[in-house]
């Protein structure tokens, strides 16, 4: 399965640079949120990434073009314009970078890469992380056969609740079913049909709202509980709180070993 970030949008106010930067590239441990999203899902065998960017997508373009020189030790010989390459540090990844408009919604972001779907694939919003377990998701995603599953984590206060019904379906806002009392949050993670991207969204859709409200009312989204770490980085309290477990040694979310 391939996993599509969402990082376009407006700039990040986390990192307090004149040129402003893509949210998803601002900084924890050294390295850009989207990096530790992306390790999450390597550690499981997912190295297939589509990032429909936005604001600054040249940023990021440029993140994974210079990414083997940044991540290894190298020889410049500027007399010959010649780079050697020491202890070789890279990833297993493939990436795509596509510039999917600055204003553009989230669902009109993967619209615009449709082309690039045509199984059954994750939806990971560039601006949370976690220690989710994805090969569970698509489990639960295959097992449940809906259009849409939605990780569900709990709430970090400015998430809002999403409603269940007993068999754990997603209902729709103001659904006259029962609800499980719990409290569970979106967190921005999908695993998602193709069928759901091949139709043009309505105008100015928002995938995790209005497309999730839509797939809801017609009983199509299953819900998947993750019990574990889970962390919107929104602000910059979220950003140092972060950055302290990080620091630590042993950040909740990197269960990757290197």
């Amino acid at each position: 399965m391939k996993t599509v970030i969402l990082a376009g949008g407006l700039p990040s106010t986390i990192e307090m640079d004149e040129d402003r930067i893509p949210k998803p590239m601002a900084v924890i441990g050294e390295r850009p949120i989207l990096w530790h999203i992306m390790k999450l899902f390597s550690f499981y065998g997912y190295n297939d990434f589509i990032i429909c960017a936005g604001f600054r997508s040249d940023l990021i373009k440029e993140y994974f073009l210079n990414y083997y020189i940044y991540s290894s030790d190298i020889t410049v010989h500027l007399k010959s314009n010649r780079v050697d390459i020491h202890n070789k540090v890279t990833e297993p990844w493939h990436v795509s970078v596509v510039d999917t408009g600055l204003f553009t919604t989230t669902a009109e972001r993967l619209y615009r890469v449709r082309s690039m779907l045509e199984e059954d694939f994750f939806v990971v919003y560039g601006d949370c992380v976690s220690n989710l377990d994805v090969p569970s998701l698509a489990a639960s995603h295959k097992e449940a056969g809906k259009l849409m599953t939605a990780v569900l984590a709990k709430p970090s206060g400015r998430n809002s609740i999403v409603p269940l019904d007993a068999d754990g379906s997603i209902l729709a806002p103001n659904a006259s079913q029962p609800v499980s009392l719990d409290a569970w949050a979106n967190a921005c993670i999908m695993a998602v049909s193709p069928d759901v991207v091949h139709r043009k969204p309505f105008p100015r859709e928002r995938f995790e709202v209005e497309t999730m409200q839509r797939l809801a009312a017609a009983r199509q989204v299953n819900a998947y509980r993750h019990d574990g770490f889970w962390s919107p980085v929104e602000t910059v309290r979220d950003r140092d709180c972060l950055q302290a477990m990080w620091d630590e040694g042993n950040p909740p979310w990197r269960i990757w070993l290197d």
